[in-house]
Parts: C-alpha cells; sequence; structure tokens
C-alpha cells in the first residue's frame, strides 16, 4: 500500500460588507458562536469553512453558513484556489 503526506496551500480571497456586520450582529454572533471582535476574524473563519469544504459559496441559494444565515443577505463572498501541492513524504507500493 502507498502512503503519502501531502501539503495542499489554498488562497481563499473572502468578501464582507462590513455594514452587515454592525455592533448588534457582532454582540449576537458573540453570545452565540464565536468571542470575535473584528472583521478579520470573521474573514480567517469564512476562509478556513470554504478551503475544508465545509461551505461552498457562488452556487445558487446553496450559501447558508451557521452563524451568518445567507451568504448573499450578509454580503458574503468567498473564492477558493489552490496555490500549491507539495508531495513531503511517501513511498510507493
Amino acid at each position: 500500500m502507498a502512503k503519502f503526506k501531502v501539503i495542499v496551500e489554498q488562497e481563499v480571497t473572502v468578501e464582507l460588507d462590513e455594514t452587515k456586520f454592525d455592533e448588534a450582529f457582532m454582540q449576537e454572533f458573540r453570545e452565540s458562536f464565536f468571542s470575535f471582535d473584528s472583521l478579520d476574524e470573521h474573514a480567517e473563519h469564512i476562509a478556513q469553512l470554504v478551503a475544508r469544504g465545509l461551505v461552498e459559496l457562488g452556487w445558487e441559494r446553496a450559501d447558508f453558513i451557521e452563524g451568518y444565515g445567507h451568504a448573499h443577505e450578509m454580503g458574503i463572498k468567498a473564492d477558493a484556489s489552490v496555490a500549491n501541492i507539495q508531495i513531503v513524504e511517501g513511498q510507493p507500493a
């Protein structure tokens, strides 16, 4: 059996409509989910959800993100691309 350790790096571009992330939203999000205080933290969180395949944005109405609702209604956009793939360890069978 061949076993490989592969590093896959992705770049995720996240756009947020900062007017949707007002203090009322931020407070409710902190109380129910994570103690994020900045747009940076939300961008990082959304990026890792996209990178891990837990959220797929761009599909018509299939853009619900737990804690945010429908991405298009929150002004959330994200696009991921693979930046690098590298085998760091492995031996073929």
